[in-house]
């Protein structure tokens, strides 16, 4: 205190004089300031000056969107500098853009702005003396009352004086009825112990001294009448972490009394009630001088209830703030740049006060509050179409935090489909620790149908086919984070679509235990069921060749209804091995319905289901029942073939469905077995009897079954391929050659043509000629058959409808084969043995060849 006496002493010696400092220059705002702005900015300002003067850029009002700045460059263009956002918000920002020279001022929004209804920018442009950076003159006098912002700003701002400063006095008044003087302090660093000493005196004793990093916190305003008088001394320093220096801004204002906001007072906010309130006419107006409103909200809790606070808020950061009491344990202050948040809170009661000083400076505040109710639902049973939300998601702000909703839909799943339509999915992420919400919505086998973030891009419409369907929702326990992140949760339209069933019975015998599902029409929302009913003391396996995934729906009823258990399905998602054995599901019992349906939200037109079911269930020292290709031309090699009475089904699957497609299969021993043709144990279907049997070497089936008992490790190879239309055979005396149409043993065939030639070689004098056998009926089909010499034709015959065992043989050493069908049903189709006939003939070269080409000219055919 004796040193400010000692200054005041001073003062009387003084002889002050009138300055003009910061009065003179270009002033500059954003849009109708002090109301708050919103859109892009775009101001620009050409400044010459002399060759000793440079140009200062600063600001008394600095609150705009993060990408709208103020731009400072030479006219060169050469160093700008640049300013953007809320550089009034942080104490060690300089508010002050220096240019040597002449300069071009640029007021930009560079990108979009974030549409927050912020304070402005408001600064002054003016000229400097290059040669005495400083902002004033000791002694000066400046006068106030015009109202005008006076920007008191240390010598060589933002860096430290060049030079020391030794009892600098500067007095400030004010005349009329702008009465008061306010000091905002926005950036002040000295140093005590250098001796640096800072101090506002003003009348009737009201004395302030300013010490140290006064404005490391936030800045701090001091209010005074008539007059005040600033005496400072700055000792010279060098360097420093932190630079000597200070910023303050100095304004005159009218003395009034406080008024008061709207809706102030105490108010009990019932369950589901939203309560708004805030300054009047937020984001188009400034908010009022001399502000002092209080706000009490109190609830009566229940279990499962919360305060959600959303506010917006932005105020002169010196002088203006809003204090809340409940949101934490710790009341919480709010001043300056943009607060857009929303808050949870279990306190049963919350109080505001917003208090604003003599001087209007910002957007002001606007704030709703909620009792919110975070009841989960319980789910729903539904008998016609309905809606699913998340809690609170019509009539609410937000979800609530630290949420685990399991809803559970159920519906009547023996008469409709559930379609799942997400009309809305919002949920909240968390930048700090990158946590997220989650929507997962799992299928009656707890399989995950879809699991949805905040950054979700994808398909919003899901299937179920079964009842139940759960949803899962989880929100985090943050219960602070800003508004554009709030999340509205998620709205679902459940429609109930009615099931159209394609049935099928299907009953296994001793005669009759395989069925192939396969060449469904997925893309017509047909659902597809297998009523199956096997042997007695048996149980129904399902074999499947193909992936799944999300396309195809497979619902297995373990047993004759759809009232019975369902088969956990859910290794059909990823254990299905295209190429190797098959995968396979059982039941308990002789008893199963298998529904078939295409995912109508991602079937598409080549999407393809293959399976096959049986009730046999072979010894475990047979191995694996079922193998599979599904890629051609790839040998499936070392099969074991091994055990005594198994069955062992060798299948390709070709997702396109080729009549053209066949099979070869290759055996590493000799060993008695039976192997039929198409999956079947029929005797009317059997090739061989043993694995070095004459067989066709190009089987046109997707199966071939093989019965066997063998004590021996032999093994059996085979692959698919597409046939080109051109098949060679050649045959020696004592080989001989099978042929078999593409559409023998196969039902719904269209029409077939097919050419096959033989070429008998190694008979060097006398020729013996050709025998063709027929091994079963040919049904509609009719064949031409044609013994040549080379080029010389022998005989000519045409058969139609012929019968098993029916032999012909004539002279020449190529047999043409041309076949054709009408297709329509299993009865058709070729099947004949070629071998060396025991003729007389005349002599022919020594070398003969026999080929057989193959043609075909057929629509869709369908392997069994």
């Amino acid at each position: 205190m004796c040193q400010v006496s000692n200054t005041l002493y001073i003062f009387l010696f003084l002889s002050f004089h009138k300055s003009i400092a910061y009065q003179e220059g270009t002033s500059f705002a954003t849009s109708n300031y002090p109301r708050p702005y919103i859109g892009q900015l775009s101001e620009r300002h050409t400044v010459s000056v002399n060759q000793s003067q440079g140009v200062a850029v600063v600001f008394e009002q600095f609150l705009a969107s993060a990408h709208d700045c103020v731009i400072a460059c030479p006219t060169n263009n050469d160093g700008c500098s640049s300013l953007c956002g809320d550089a009034m918000d942080h104490g060690l920002v300089p508010k002050i853009l220096r240019v040597p020279g002449n300069a071009i001022v640029t007021m930009v929004s560079v990108e979009p702005n974030d549409m927050f209804p912020h304070s402005g920018i408001s600064g002054k442009i003016i000229k400097y003396d290059l040669n005495r950076i400083s902002f004033f003159d000791c002694k000066d006098q400046i006068d106030l009352s015009s109202g005008e912002t006076y920007y008191f700003v240390s010598q060589n701002y933002p860096l430290s004086p060049t030079s020391e400063i030794s009892q600098c006095v500067i007095k400030f008044l004010t005349s009329g009825n702008r009465q008061g003087i306010r000091f905002a302090v926005y950036d002040f660093y000295l140093n005590q112990l250098q001796h640096d000493s800072f101090f506002i005196l003003g009348k009737n004793g009201h004395n302030i001294s300013i010490e140290g990093f006064a404005t490391e916190d936030e800045p701090v305003a001091y209010y005074f009448e008539n007059e005040a008088d600033v005496t400072f001394s700055i000792s010279h320093q060098d360097h420093s972490f932190t630079q000597k220096r200070f910023y303050i801004l100095v304004n005159s204002y009218e003395l009034l009394p406080n008024n008061q906001c709207d809706n102030t007072g105490k108010i009990d906010i019932a369950l589901g009630q939203t309560i708004t309130f805030g300054t009047r006419q937020f984001g188009s107006n400034a908010y009022e001088n001399n502000l002092n409103c209080g706000f009490d909200y109190t609830r009566t809790a229940t279990s499962n209830s919360l305060f959600a606070l959303a506010i917006e808020y932005e105020t002169e950061k010196c002088c203006d703030t809003m204090s809340i009491d409940g949101l934490t344990d710790d009341q919480q202050i709010y001043q300056g740049f943009e607060y857009s948040s929303l808050y949870f809170t279990k306190s049963e009661q919350l109080s505001f006060l917003f208090s604003s000083d003599p001087l209007v400076g910002g957007t002001g505040f606007n704030a709703s509050l909620e009792h919110i109710d975070c009841t989960c639902s319980a789910g729903l049973v539904l008998v016609k179409n309905n809606v699913l939300t998340s809690p609170g998601y019509s009539n609410s702000i937000s979800y609530c935090p630290d949420l685990f909703c399991t809803p559970k839909i159920d519906f009547q799943d023996d008469l409709y489909d559930l379609q799942m339509v997400f009309t809305d999915v919002n949920l909240r992420s968390y930048s700090l620790n990158n946590d997220t919400d989650s929507l997962t919505v799992f299928d009656a086998y707890d399989h995950t149908v879809v699991q949805m973030a905040p950054s979700y891009f994808g398909f919003m419409t899901f299937w179920a086919t079964v009842s139940p369907v759960r949803v899962q929702f989880v929100s985090k326990v943050l219960t602070a984070f800003p508004l554009n992140m709030i999340g509205r949760g998620y709205s679902m339209n459940l429609n109930l679509v009615k099931k159209h069933i394609v049935s099928e019975k299907i009953t296994f015998t001793d005669s009759n235990f395989f069925k192939d599902i396969s060449k469904l029409d997925l893309s017509s929302n047909d659902t597809f069921e297998f009523v199956v009913t096997g042997r007695a003391e048996t149980q129904i396996f399902v074999y499947f060749f193909t992936k799944t995934t999300n396309q195809v729906f497979i619902d297995i009823f373990d047993g004759d209804s759809m009232d019975a258990a369902r088969i956990d399905n859910k290794a059909l998602y990823s254990n299905v091995l295209e190429n190797g054995p098959s995968m396979t599901l059982s039941t308990s019992s002789n008893k199963a319905v298998i529904h078939i349906r295409g995912n109508p939200a991602f079937v598409g037109t080549n999407t393809d289901f293959q399976a096959m079911i049986t009730d046999l269930k072979p010894e475990e020292s047979c191995g694996p029942l079922v193998y599979s290709m599904r890629n051609a031309k790839e040998q499936y090699k070392h099969i074991p073939l091994q055990g005594t009475n198994c069955y062992k089904i060798l299948h390709f699957a070709d997702s396109s469905y080729t009549p053209s497609a066949f099979m070869s299969v290759k055996f590493s021993d000799n060993l008695p077995l039976n192997l039929f043709y198409g999956l079947t144990t029929s005797t009317d279907y059997l090739l061989a009897k043993n694995s070095h049997d004459p067989r066709p070497e190009d089987l046109f089936t997707n199966y071939m079954v093989l019965q066997y008992s063998s004590s021996i490790a032999a093994t059996v190879e085979f692959f698919w391929d597409t046939s080109s239309g051109l098949i060679a055979r050649t045959m020696q005396p004592s080989q001989t050659v099978m042929l078999v149409s593409d559409d023998y043993g196969k039902s719904n065939t269209s029409q077939t043509i097919q050419q096959f030639s033989v070429q008998l070689e190694g008979e060097s004098n006398v020729q013996t000629g050709l025998t063709c056998e027929f091994l079963a009926d040919s049904g509609l089909g009719t064949s031409t058959l044609t013994w040549s010499d080379y080029n010389n034709q022998i005989k000519h015959e045409r058969f139609s409808n012929a019968k098993k065992s029916l032999t012909f043989s004539s002279c020449g050493n190529i047999l043409l084969v041309d076949y054709t069908s009408p297709g329509g049903g299993p009865d058709n189709g070729l099947y004949l043995k070629i071998t060396r006939a025991d003729l007389r003939c005349s002599l022919s070269p020594s070398h003969l060849s026999i080929f057989v080409l193959l043609s075909i000219s057929v629509g869709s055919l369908f392997f069994i």
